[in-house]
């Protein structure tokens, strides 16, 4: 029988295709397991990707990757419309639920939504979060308090807003919010000011947006990471005389919610995407693409929009795919820059597809003196991708020899595996031995006491249990080496006893037993 509403098919719980890469430990002595980059870049093929499924926590940091001369108008940006908007039934559905109290934001975040749509209702000078007259179980403070939160552990990332006044300020219909009291456009912005102002979040603003004066230009990455920008603060002033947000935030906009039909929304959709992808267009065009539309009550909501639906009850052969579905595949099979695109119930593999399209601007790099440390015990120099090696003996003794490097193996061989170890026996302010698999510690040369300058070679030597062993102590300092996809993990070694950071020779980095020095530590 026909189906008397249309309702969404393919969401589902099931989490990315790809699965996480071990737990990686540094040494048993660290107390501390940490996680390996997963391969976030891997694309969804189904509905379930595409569709009300944001999968694993795991895109928490991909703007690390992105050049920080990328201006926001040149990147492809994830975001969500009527970010918390998860109460009030299908018809006003557009999130997955998450949890109320902006719970449901971090989670969006966690998996690489970075641009946000947040409706407020004006409450005695303060903004609680509404769709239409429904209450979402959140206050701006909540979005405000998350968003800190997440750009506080993750501060290369930035989070671009898009803030409504969702209530009329006359004469509001009955499934419209109200102010309380009435309120003005003035008094909404002033409450805005307050929130601003507010000591608990200095800073967390990129202040040329939200300076209420005048709209900012469009700011580079670098400029605004680790902060909310301001998109635009619709319906709190008059149009044209707009003084929040950024310059031409709305001027490339595509939000034809009330299509009446799935194609019909997609034809839209594709065609503004589509416009933003050619790399001859002007770098400051902002490009605004809302995959969002509904019909609600009378025809199909968001979730049938998003998700697709069956004209007939249980018949496959009737389906009509989704917007989500549809832009996932699109994107997949085209490069180029395509905006900000605000979605409805969005999948892990709809929000990967978007962000794989900042290819331009992504960088990559090491540096000699940071280090990954591997589950199998390599020490790989992330700048080369060479292991550290416990090369020749100096004699026959076989109580030291010098330290060199070569090219990995996929089964690494025992001279080149190492371990921090936390010694027992006597002072060590909290440094590590960095230990060979045959138990002897990486050494900076005595040099007669004199502490030996940048580029001398490493030596492996009988571990030492005195005092004065700070030769042989190193402090473990955890730190990210960007990807083209986001970041890894990786960690500077610093010799107690120098200062200085266990590096490679450049001179020989390339070359089978090349050295392993000690070098003065970048800054960052």
């Amino acid at each position: 029988m026909l189906s008397s509403t249309p309702r969404a098919v393919g969401a589902g719980s099931r989490r990315r295709s790809h699965s996480l890469t071990g737990l990686m430990t540094v040494c048993v002595a660290l107390g501390a397991a940490l996680l390996m980059p997963t391969a976030a870049g891997a694309a969804g093929s189904t509905n379930k990707d595409a569709f009300n499924n944001l999968g694993q926590a795991d895109r928490n940091e991909w703007m690390h990757g992105i050049s920080s001369s990328t201006k926001l108008s040149q990147m492809s940006i994830p975001g969500t419309h009527d970010t918390l908007s998860i109460h009030g039934g299908e018809n006003v559905q557009t999130q997955e639920d998450h949890g109320d109290s902006a719970n449901t934001l971090t989670a969006q975040l966690n998996a690489g939504i970075r641009a946000i749509d947040i409706r407020v209702r004006r409450v005695n000078n303060t903004f609680t979060i509404h769709h239409a007259s429904f209450y979402q179980k959140a206050n701006f403070a909540d979005v405000l308090d998350k968003a800190q939160d997440f750009l506080k552990a993750n501060p290369k990332e930035t989070i671009v807003m898009r803030l409504r006044a969702e209530c009329p300020y006359k004469n509001a219909g009955t499934f419209e919010c109200a102010n309380s009291p009435t309120a003005s456009e003035d008094e909404v912005r002033s409450t805005f000011q307050k929130y601003v102002a507010a000591p608990e979040y200095g800073g967390l603003f990129y202040a040329p947006s939200v300076s209420g004066s005048s709209q900012a230009d469009i700011p580079k990455l670098g400029d605004v990471r680790g902060k909310i920008v301001l998109g635009s603060f619709d319906n709190a002033g008059k149009e044209g005389d707009e003084k929040y947000g950024i310059k031409g935030f709305n001027a490339h906009k595509e939000d034809t919610y009330a299509a009446p039909t799935i194609p019909a929304k997609w034809n839209f959709v594709k065609d503004n995407v589509d416009k933003a992808m050619p790399k001859g267009s002007s770098s400051d065009d902002l490009y605004l693409t809302y995959s969002s539309a509904s019909n609600a009550p009378f025809s199909l909501v968001p979730s049938a929009y998003a998700g697709g639906y069956r004209t007939v009850d249980n018949d496959p052969n009737t389906y009509v795919e989704g917007i989500n579905y549809r832009l996932m595949k699109h994107l997949n099979n085209t490069q180029g820059r395509v905006g900000i695109v605000m979605m409805d119930f969005p999948g892990w593999g709809l929000v990967n597809a978007i962000i794989d399209h900042n290819a331009d601007n992504t960088v990559s790099g090491g540096n000699r003196m940071i280090w990954m440390v591997n589950k199998d015990k390599t020490y790989v120099n992330s700048l080369n991708g060479r292991c550290m090696v416990r090369g020749p003996e100096f004699d026959d003794s076989k109580s030291g020899g010098l330290v060199t490097q070569r090219e990995c193996q996929s089964s690494p061989p025992s001279s080149h595996q190492w371990e921090a170890q936390k010694p027992s026996s006597f002072d060590n302010k909290g440094y590590f031995w960095i230990k060979a698999s045959n138990g002897k510690c990486l050494t900076v040369p005595y040099n007669n006491g004199n502490p030996p300058g940048s580029g001398t070679q490493l030596f492996w030597w009988d571990c030492e249990t005195r005092w004065f062993s700070g030769s042989q102590m190193w402090n473990v300092v955890p730190t990210k080496v960007a990807t083209a996809t986001g970041s890894k993990d990786g960690f500077k070694f610093i010799n107690n006893w120098t200062g200085m950071c266990l590096s490679m020779d450049p001179a020989t980095a390339d070359k089978s037993g090349g050295k392993v020095t000690q070098e003065t530590c970048p800054k960052k």
